[in-house]
């Protein structure tokens, strides 16, 4: 009965987060429903680099906040 977390990472444990904040974006910013390209574009250009390589890190560490606050 003890809650066990375990600790992952890669794709398969990002889509969810990334998910989630497209998800909370658009439901913020409906004016960006249809323009996939146009989002990606937001969150990526404002997520915090954690200065390893792209093919390690992706397009960095995912801020929501940051990204709102972009557009």
């Amino acid at each position: 009965d003890t809650a066990v977390y375990v600790e992952e990472s890669g794709t398969s444990m990002a889509a969810p987060h990334v998910s989630g904040a497209v998800a909370a974006l658009l439901s913020v910013r409906r004016e960006f429903i249809g323009s996939p390209e146009e989002v990606k574009r937001i969150l990526v250009d404002s997520a915090t680099s954690l200065r390893r390589r792209p093919e390690f890190q992706g397009g960095g560490l995912l801020d929501l906040m940051r990204a709102l606050q972009s557009v």
